[in-house]
């Protein structure tokens, strides 16, 4: 007897399936092939980026149909003009917000990438091409559709799907897929892509929405580790954030440097301090915002947000003591500049980017003081600075660090362990799959949870995922 065909197979390909970045899961049904997301891999290696994200995919992209995107970070969204490039010639599904910001996002992404390949070829040798340009950006902007929240459309006769809000940033979603098979049986499978709680909200988004049924759920899974959980209160935070900035700038005299991420950290940030300073009249101290990709995003906020949440933003951008740079030269000055002042600059990491720079003119200095307001991976200078190593290298040169450190962590935009768990344990469902996170932490959750379904007699299975791992319904 011939085995019977299966009618969805669910393929963890992208590199989220052991890691936490390189977001992509291929779903291929008896009528159509669905792509959730398709991020770009991110290290701290030029090198290992380029050749992980230039390489060819393990499937055909003319054959894909839809691609659905969670939000607009680099690491769910960057592949997509190689995508397009390749072949693709189907329909991208988004939230209006994450469409608006696939432009700046992708147009930086295309010159980080001219940028690497450039470096690369010098290094290497030979000549090695962008895996993408303006061009095909234009391509991806052009296949992008717009879709709102709460509604279940209709793709086809076979597929259908309904967004929930996420306040991971806004324009973030969850999806909810409905997929009918040639038996007319509808199977549900819903996609958290990365989570926010409720725990620490942002602002300028929506409470997270919560699903409670479906066949299968996939997860992130990024603080799935035991001891994860973090228990900051936001309120002392913008406590510690005021005290600094009393300290070093008005006391002091010395400058602020809070290295951010250039999508929603940034204009979090701006905002908590309009929120602890702009009713001041007496608190002069210029805030610098140095990064081009932070205007562009800034603008996308002023011109995508409605109500409350623009009124607030408008008051924020307009504040007189902000300062947006765009030009590089104008930032070379402002670097040199000795006077006191609170820099946001990205890259949140100190991988990349202009605040990198600023370091380099900082960290020496006992005046100085580096606030960190996010996560900074193992062996990143973000973190061997929070380790308090006495020189840093920073390009090959060693710099001594002498300025003051913070790190707060009630700014995390992914949902907490303990969140996560009661999340997970309340939806109604056959089998959860765990991405977007290291390996030995999606152990250890999947441990935790299986014991929480445990005690709610639930029968539920949960899967760590990796590259080779495959669901089929």
């Amino acid at each position: 007897m011939a085995k019977k065909k299966t009618k969805i197979k669910i393929s963890f390909v992208g590199n989220n399936s052991c890691d936490v970045t390189g977001s992509m899961v291929l779903i291929e049904t008896e009528y159509k092939n669905i792509l959730l997301e398709c991020g770009m891999v991110q290290s701290f290696s030029s090198i290992v980026d380029y050749k992980e994200n230039a390489k060819s995919f393990p499937f055909k992209p003319k054959n894909i149909d839809y691609v659905f995107l969670g939000h607009a970070h680099i690491d769910h969204i960057g592949r997509l003009p190689k995508l397009v490039k390749d072949g693709f010639e189907g329909k991208i599904i988004a939230t209006e917000i994450t469409a608006k910001l696939l432009k700046p996002m992708l147009t930086d992404s295309a010159n980080i990438i001219r940028k690497d390949a450039e470096y690369i070829s010098k290094k290497r040798g030979a000549i090695f091409e962008p895996f993408y340009n303006a061009d095909d950006i234009k391509n991806t902007l052009d296949l992008t559709y717009e879709y709102d929240y709460g509604i279940v459309y209709k793709l086809d006769e076979n597929v259908s799907f309904k967004l929930l809000h996420n306040s991971h940033l806004i324009g973030a979603c969850q999806i909810e897929l409905f997929l009918k098979t040639s038996t007319g049986h509808i199977e549900k499978i819903l996609y958290t892509s990365d989570l926010k709680g409720l725990q620490n909200k942002n602002h300028y988004v929506e409470d997270t929405e919560f699903c409670t049924k479906a066949s299968v759920v996939i997860s992130e899974c990024t603080y799935g580790a035991i001891g994860k959980n973090n228990t900051e209160n936001r309120n002392k935070d913008l406590e510690k954030i005021k005290t600094i900035v009393n300290q070093v700038c008005l006391m002091d005299n010395g400058k602020l440097l809070i290295p951010v991420f250039s999508l929603s950290r940034a204009q979090e940030i701006l905002t908590n301090l309009y929120n602890l300073f702009g009713g001041d009249k007496n608190f002069k101290i210029p805030i610098v915002v140095d990064s081009p990709l932070i205007w562009e995003i800034t603008k996308v906020y002023k011109d995508a947000l409605s109500g409350e949440h623009k009124e607030l933003f408008e008051k924020v951008c307009s504040w007189e003591n902000v300062r947006f740079i765009k030009d590089y030269n104008e930032s070379k000055i402002c670097m040199r500049d000795n006077s006191p002042k609170i820099v946001l600059s990205s890259s949140g990491f100190l991988h990349k980017g202009r605040s990198v720079q600023y370091l380099k003119e900082y960290i020496s200095s006992v005046k100085n003081h580096i606030l960190f307001v996010g996560y900074s991976p193992p062996n990143s200078i973000a973190s061997k600075i929070k380790l308090g190593k006495k020189t840093i290298t920073i390009e090959g040169i060693s710099y001594k660090n002498r300025c003051g450190i913070t790190n707060l962590n009630s700014f995390s935009s992914h949902i907490q362990r303990g969140e996560l768990l009661n999340y997970l344990k309340s939806i109604n469902c056959e089998k959860i799959y765990l991405v977007h996170g290291g390996q030995s932490g999606k152990i250890e959750f999947q441990e935790s949870l299986e014991n929480e379904l445990m005690k709610l007699n639930k029968t539920t299975r949960v899967i760590c995922t990796n590259k080779d791992t495959t669901c089929n319904l």
